[in-house]
């Protein structure tokens, strides 16, 4: 199995090197005049788009299509995967090289778009993902926390984490003191930045900057801000106003709350209690209100906001093994994926599909969602048009392994955050460990 790998790597290496020697020779052909004017664009006749090499790849595949009146700036041409634009390199006598787009789906149509012509390619492009995990920092086996260098650093169950705009991570560590821990990826640093309260899942302003965690129980959050050089702040959600609420504002309570979410409709923080409220507050003023009362309630549960459909709410309800979504416009809150208070797993469609425990989830560069489903030991993947399936780990077998995914293995990994190059990190619980997914 590894030597054929390696074969095909080579081959896969052969033929991009040939497909790159092509385009050289062509273009060079055309910068020293030996070309007729044929090779620029002519609008009287029709782009035609007969035939692309290779027929499949990955992220960032150098694909050279043949054809006729494609022109020979650039500038003016554009290749489409599905929906997403291919970067160009060069095109000239009836050729273009391409780079394949970053998951533009698993089979795509090719466009070719030069003026005023749209043509598409006779055959389909096969795009192949590749997934990969690795320990970005921890040690398996460890039992407590301890700072440092990412060599020395450990960490005793990691459990839920957000990533900001410069790539630190934060993570809720709960155990031991239950601390506050910040990952700076850039220094390769692990610093505990506040213990003694148990905190549940994070989450970044809309802006990425301000991180907030929520405290366990009642009004209590805790507040970590660049400007403040990350000093560590204990705030209240602060209730309305007798005033507010005679304008409308519904006041709370909140028994326990187990994450954050950042909506970009409004601007406002959610959170949902133990005892199944769901409550909104301004991050700037810290005042809160009550949404909507008796909303799945004696259940933890991760919320995480539709990046396209803004007011749209995931929650994922972890003891009843299931994925809601809740209408911040309509108030409609219904079933998503899974089976009520059913667990086990199963891919497929939402409606078959089923979890064990499933905790944080967030939304990737496709806008599918990635859910780490704790109790099957894995990460599962939920795309916009509602299929489920299993991105990486063997469901119903705990362990630790890197790797693909047919070998990587997790325990009970409940924390999910994705950075702005859509690199996603995972809080493996019982494995102490941050782990590193990257999908190319």
């Amino acid at each position: 199995m590894g030597k054929n790998k390696s074969i095909k790597k080579l081959l896969i290496k052969n033929k991009w090197l040939f497909l790159i020697t092509c385009m050289t020779v062509m273009l060079s052909c055309g910068d020293n005049g030996e070309g007729d004017n044929d090779s620029a664009y002519d609008p009287d006749k029709p782009v035609v788009v007969q035939s692309f090499s290779p027929l499949e790849g990955g992220m960032a595949t150098r694909m050279l299509i043949t054809g006729k009146n494609m022109g020979n700036d650039p500038s003016k041409i554009k290749v489409y995967f599905n929906n997403k634009e291919a970067a160009i390199i060069g095109c000239d006598k009836g050729k273009a090289l391409v780079v394949t787009p970053r998951q533009p789906g698993d089979t795509c149509t090719i466009s070719v778009v030069v003026g005023k012509d749209s043509v598409v390619a006779p055959e389909k492009f096969i795009y192949h993902i590749s997934t990969t995990v690795t320990t970005l920092v921890g040690q398996k086996g460890t039992s407590e926390l301890k700072t440092g260098s990412f060599a020395e650093a450990t960490f005793e169950s990691p459990s839920t984490l957000a990533v900001d705009n410069e790539y630190n991570i934060f993570l809720s560590h709960w155990r031991g003191n239950y601390d506050i821990v910040m990952i700076n990826q850039q220094e390769r640093t692990v610093t505990k930045m506040f213990s003694g309260d148990p905190t549940g899942a994070p989450s970044t302003d809309t802006e990425g900057k301000v991180v907030m965690f929520p405290s366990d129980g009642g009004d209590v959050m805790y507040v970590l801000d660049p400007a403040a050089q990350w000093g560590v702040r204990r705030r209240q959600i602060l209730h309305p106003s007798a005033e507010e609420q005679a304008q409308g504002m519904k006041d709370f309570t909140i028994n326990w709350k187990h994450g954050f979410a950042a909506c970009k409709y409004d601007d406002m923080i959610y959170t949902r209690g133990y005892n199944g409220q769901i409550i909104r507050f301004n991050p700037k003023t810290r005042v809160g209100e009550q949404v909507t009362d008796g909303i799945e309630p004696d259940t933890d549960s991760f919320l995480s906001f539709d990046p396209v459909h803004t007011h749209m709410l995931y929650i994922s309800y972890t003891s009843r093994h299931c994925i809601f979504t809740y209408n911040i416009l309509t108030k409609e809150h219904k079933l998503f994926a899974g089976t009520k208070n059913t667990s086990g797993w199963k891919d497929g469609s939402v409606e078959e599909s089923l979890f064990t425990n499933p905790c944080q989830l967030i939304f990737d560069v496709n806008n599918n969602i990635i859910l780490a489903d704790a109790g099957n030991h894995c990460i599962r993947q939920i795309t916009p048009e509602g299929r489920v399936s299993t991105l990486i780990g063997i469901a119903g077998k705990s362990g630790y392994q890197d790797g693909n995914p047919e070998d990587a293995l997790f325990n009970y990994p409940k924390g999910v955050a994705i950075d702005k190059d859509y690199n996603i990190y995972i809080a493996d619980f019982f494995n102490n460990c941050v782990r590193k997914l990257a999908v190319e």
